[in-house]
């Protein structure tokens, strides 16, 4: 933490009701005792977000509300690791064409159809079942496997992939979206190796929130690895429960988005995520047009309301953070009328070595970068 945060924080805590600070810290179980720095410091970031959650939530015509939730005292450099850093390999890369030699095209038609105003896979079981990936930087592994339980479900016979599996096993030896495992991977990867070795069930690998030790819970995995990875077990891989593929959709494109959320199921989307802590309800404008892609989530639905168009997002938060776990973001038009730079792709998105700026569109970046599987 810099000098300067430090000043301001210390600053901001001489004001501190530490009444209900002392209420918050036993509702969420914190361990910290008062008088020792660590009390005074997260005593001072907790009246921080509670002064700007106040704030904004006197500004008129706010289309979303901020509160003061189990996020309020935590550091940056916690936060950080809570989001996980995710998002693709540049489109000019070798990880690109990767994508490419998996992925199961939709299927083309002369006249695509005209598409609802509406869209929601929000009565899924899945959609119900708000996972809380805790201090491990595991939200690739877990919007992937959201997004493959999903659909698994919509084709029948749901199964509940396991993410601890996802992030002990998923290589990333280019460092594509963090190092791998708790410090942040990639969508893509994820999608790639559970279409290449499957996936245990949830019960068979539980969530620990840890890095972990790559496990043979599964048998077609123990034989894939045993074997070194044969190509002729990769059909037994995905395809043992339906998968057949998976795509990464045009990169800042908001029909193709749409199209794949109503014609195939959810998808998993990379967003920043770096202003969404003290969302409480309503619907979320508060990123600017650039933004860091820091995070990756489960984006179930679009609709609208009397005043707003908008996006859901099933998080990995807990239920006890946001709309019981899910965030609306605004939606716009079109998809360039809100666009602007990732200009810190190392600190998100790229892999190593790759740091020139990227445009993101939509609210909180939301159009960089789709995933959806193919059953």
């Amino acid at each position: 933490m810099s000098r300067l945060v430090i000043a301001g924080l210390c600053a901001y805590g001489a004001s501190a009701n530490t009444a209900t600070f002392d209420s918050f810290i036993e509702k969420h179980g914190r361990s910290y005792k008062q008088g020792t720095d660590e009390y005074e410091h997260r005593l001072a970031l907790f009246q921080q977000r509670e002064s700007e959650a106040a704030t904004h939530n006197i500004k008129p015509n706010r289309r979303w509300t901020a509160g003061v939730n189990k996020l309020a005292d935590w550091t940056e450099t916690e936060l950080v690791q809570l989001r996980g850093w995710d998002g693709s390999v540049r489109p000019d890369h070798s990880g690109a064409r990767v994508a490419t030699a998996h992925k199961a095209f939709l299927q083309a038609s002369s006249e695509e159809s005209e598409l609802p105003e509406e869209k929601s896979w929000a009565d899924l079981e899945t959609a119900h079942e708000i996972k809380n990936q805790g201090s491990c930087g595991s939200c690739w592994a877990i919007s992937s496997a959201t997004v493959l339980e999903a659909h698994t479900e919509i084709h029948g016979k749901r199964k509940r992939f396991s993410p601890q599996q996802i992030v002990s096993c998923t290589p990333n030896p280019r460092a594509c979206g963090g190092t791998g495992m708790c410090e942040g991977a990639t969508a893509e990867l994820a999608m790639d190796w559970v279409l290449k070795n499957g996936c245990a069930d949830e019960s068979e690998v539980p969530y620990q929130g840890v890095n972990g030790q790559c496990t043979n819970q599964n048998p077609v995995l123990a034989m894939n690895q045993l074997l070194g990875g044969s190509s002729s077990l990769v059909q037994n891989g995905g395809a043992a429960f339906g998968m057949t593929g998976w795509e990464r959709l045009p990169q800042n494109e908001q029909e193709p988005l749409m199209r794949a959320l109503v014609e195939r199921g959810p998808v998993a989307i990379s967003v920043g995520a770096g202003d969404w802590q003290s969302y409480e309800n309503g619907v979320f404008d508060g990123c600017d047009k650039d933004a860091i892609i820091d995070h990756a989530v489960t984006l179930i639905a679009y609709g609208k309301d009397e005043a707003n168009k908008f996006w859901t997002i099933q998080n990995s938060w807990g239920d006890d953070w946001g709309e019981a776990g899910h965030i609306r973001l605004l939606r716009q038009d079109d998809s360039q009328s809100y666009c602007g730079m990732d200009n810190k792709p190392q600190e998100g998105t790229a892999c190593k070595g790759e740091n020139d700026p990227v445009k993101v569109c939509g609210m909180c970046g939301m159009l960089f970068d789709s995933v959806v599987p193919h059953f």
